[in-house]
This record gives C-alpha cells, structure tokens and sequence, in this order.
C-alpha cells in the first residue's frame, strides 16, 4: 500500500500492484463503503470509456489505442473497474515518481503556494488543454479537473532542454483518476453539456491557482453563491492576473470563470492559445532530439562492445591456452592489431573527454 485517505467523499487506498498476467506495474484504487456501484453500471461507464467511442462524431478526433479503449498522452489510462469484497476496485497506469500538482506546487495543509511564471503556465496550460480536447472530442467528460487529481513529472533535470523558465524543470502533466467519478455517481449523472462546462471551470480554477498562488476549487466559487457573490470572490482575482500578467492570459481566466456567462468551450480555448502552443511544439522536439542523440550514443557504445567481444572470441580462444601463435599469425594477427589500436583509440578519446 503507497497511500491510504478519504477520497471522492469515501475511504480509498492506493496500491502499487504487479500484473500476473503481462508483470507491468498498474496503480489499483481501492474505494470501500460505496453502496450506489452495481456490475452493471461498472460495465456501462467502462463501455463508454475502455471498449469504444462510437459516441464521438460530428468529424471530432478519436483517440483509441490498438488494442482498445480510450487513450492520450495527457491522460492517465483507465484499465478496469471491478467489484470484490464490498469494495469497488480501479486500475489505471502507474507512473513511477509521479506527484499531484498540488503537491508539487502547494502546501498540503494550507493551499499556500507563489505565483508561478507566465511561461512556465503558457506550457502546463497547453497540456491541459490538449488532454481535455481529446476527451470533450469523445464525448465524454473529465469530471477530475481538480489540483489534487493531476500528476506532474518531471522530466530529466540534468538535461539542458528539460530546464523550464526561470530554473523551473519541464513538466509533463496527466489528468488522472479519469471514470471514476462517472462510476460512482452514476445514479446523478447530469447531461454532457453541463459536465463539459464544468470541466472548463475547473481547468479555470486550476489556471487561477497557478497564476495567485492560492489552491482555489471551483465548488467554493459556484456552488450555494448567486451571481453577485461569485462576481465579488471573483474581481480580486481578475484584477490580480490583469495587473501581474499578459492580456492573453487574462483574457483566456476570464472567458472560463465569468460568471455571467457560459465558459467558453475547449476548441475556443484552443484556438486562442494556438500561438502558445509552438512553444510547447518546440520544446517537445528539443526533447525529442535529445533522447535521440542519447540513444544513439547508447547504440554506438553497442557496437562497440559488440565488435570488441568478437575479436575477443577469435584472437583469446580459450581453448588455445596461453598459445601466442594463434594470434600472431595470418589473419588473427591482424585482428588483434585492429583490436589494440581501437582499444587504444578509445581509452585516449574518453581520457582527454
């Protein structure tokens, strides 16, 4: 067990299990006292979610993977849903090292954090936004827009294109705990529309928290206040972004937590960041090409052990013993000249590296 607390209003715990099937590691969510959760209804959301998108339509983008099921690099994959012991059971991906935003980036007991920097926002916002257009386009619905239910991991620090703005590490984000919501209030499942507009409130809240330095939940602005009180837990907050940060994040904060009005959808979103979004294209490719040259690297140290190893076996033949002439002569004896000069070649190069 790596975790145990009350989460989604019941008692969970989260274990870091091994399959006996294909032996990759998975993250096994365990919820107990959930009395609303049949096999049927596990079996309906899982349908919507793991074995087909028939729903999405209307030239939207599907992302399934080969073998089945919902699937984007922004979005931590959901495997499974089953009940045992009077508890309902969720598989999803394991990522080692992972962190909740808000753990990352608040207090866990306060919510205080510091404002981040634009850039650095620019890029978790791009991510974010990716993750929920390919949801939306699905048909479906987050629902776990929330700092606490987004992982974060960094990605290599001693690399120089993995270093962020401002000395901050590049971050790779992942909406997590996707489907679980559906399964648990099942029985109070709301319409698509309302679900969707939700989910851009929250990725609003997640943009205010980052931009204030304050964990703010979109529940605490919305839920049991009218217009005019969300408008003035709202003013101070604008006038915050617009005096501390571009007119473009601003604009993008304001269309999706204006109270008196709908939030703006995922592609208006998406289309009003289209520039930012090269950014992040671009340092996705300078990753790229970094992990490239690594590996070729690790190719190339392949072959040459390779080729050393070879030699090794026709000029060292054991069974010769310690026989000089069978590597002193013909063929063999060129070998071992090629052998000692590459050996040579390399020990001088790596010194003077």
């Amino acid at each position: 067990i790596t975790q145990q607390r009350s989460s989604f209003g019941y008692p969970t715990s989260l274990f870091r299990v091994t399959s006996a099937t294909d032996g990759n590691l998975y993250c096994l969510r365990r919820i107990d006292s959930v009395r609303c959760v049949s096999h049927k209804i596990a079996q309906t959301v899982m349908q919507q979610w793991l074995l087909s998108d028939n729903n999405a339509s209307n030239g939207r983008e599907k992302h399934n993977s080969s073998n089945g099921g919902f699937d984007h690099p922004g979005v931590v994959r959901w495997y499974k849903c089953f009940l045992s012991q009077r508890a309902v059971f969720f598989v999803h991906r394991y990522h080692a090292g992972a962190v909740t935003l808000r753990e990352r980036f608040f207090d866990g007991t306060q919510g205080q954090g510091v404002p981040l920097p634009e850039s650095f926002i620019w890029s978790c916002l791009v991510q974010l936004v990716s993750a929920v257009r390919a949801v939306h386009g699905n048909s479906l619905a987050a629902r776990t827009l929330q700092l606490n239910h987004i992982l974060c991991t960094q990605e290599n620090v001693a690399s120089v294109a993995s270093s962020g703005p401002y000395g901050l590490p590049k971050m790779r984000l992942r909406i997590n705990c996707v489907g679980i919501v559906d399964v648990l209030e099942f029985e109070a499942r709301k319409g698509l529309e309302e679900l969707q507009n939700a989910d851009m409130r929250a990725l609003g809240c997640i943009l205010l928290s980052m931009t204030t330095g304050m964990e703010i939940n979109a529940n605490d602005i919305y839920r049991n206040n009218n217009l005019q009180q969300q408008a003035q837990i709202l003013v101070e907050y604008f006038q915050f972004v617009q005096q501390n940060y571009s007119r473009e994040m601003y604009v993008v904060v304001h269309s999706l937590l204006n109270p008196n009005a709908p939030p703006s959808n995922i592609r208006a979103v998406g289309t009003s960041m289209a520039m930012r979004a090269f950014d992040e294209l671009d340092s996705a490719h300078g990753s790229i090409d970094e992990h490239s040259t690594a590996l070729l690297g690790i190719y190339e140290s392949g072959r040459a052990l390779r080729l050393l190893l070879k030699l090794a076996y026709v000029n060292e033949r054991p069974e010769f013993g310690i026989d000089k002439n069978w590597s002193e002569s013909g063929d063999c004896y060129i070998l071992k000249l090629f052998r000692d000069f590459g050996e040579y070649k390399w020990i001088i190069t790596w010194s003077f590296a």
